[in-house]
């Protein structure tokens, strides 16, 4: 698969999606909002960020989720976060060529941010294969469960 069949599948999801520049990458933007009963009427403020890369190592998606979280944080809108408000940054680079070290590191547990969740995704795109975090911590751990099968349900080609 070539990453042009990859984002177009992805963006088709999305009503929101700009071209924005995350450290020196080009990516797309996708925005939404979601509020559940579940998460004690907490409205989480969704961004992703997905971008392409020739070859993926762990410092290449460490800088991309660290900025790409900066962003989202600066771009959020509304009440402090923390009062009824939450923010998740996905950001997913995708390449032919991903690292060990790369997977190794989207598959460990995210910082920790107040009421910011950062997910690091790589999609492997000659292997189809997807690499995230699949455990569920304390810190947060009221969103988990959705924010795996929005990974699943919005990055994953299978």
């Amino acid at each position: 698969m070539n990453y042009n069949e990859y984002l177009s599948h992805i963006q088709a999801k999305f009503a929101v999606a700009d071209d924005v520049v995350i450290g020196q990458q080009n990516a797309k933007m996708l925005y939404e909002e979601k509020l559940e009963l579940k998460w004690l009427a907490t409205k989480l403020k969704v961004f992703s960020f997905v971008t392409h890369a020739s070859h993926i190592a762990a410092q290449d998606i460490s800088l991309f989720s660290d900025a790409c979280t900066a962003h989202a944080l600066n771009a959020y809108k509304g009440l402090p976060r923390g009062f009824q408000n939450g923010v998740a940054s996905f950001n997913v680079m995708a390449s032919e060529k991903v690292d060990a070290t790369a997977a190794a590191f989207a598959v460990s547990r995210p910082k920790k941010r107040f009421a910011a969740f950062p997910m690091p995704v790589i999609y492997n795109l000659s292997t189809m294969e997807i690499f995230y975090y699949r455990d569920t911590p304390m810190w947060g751990a009221i969103y988990y469960k959705y924010l795996r099968e929005y990974i699943e349900n919005n990055f994953n080609m299978k």
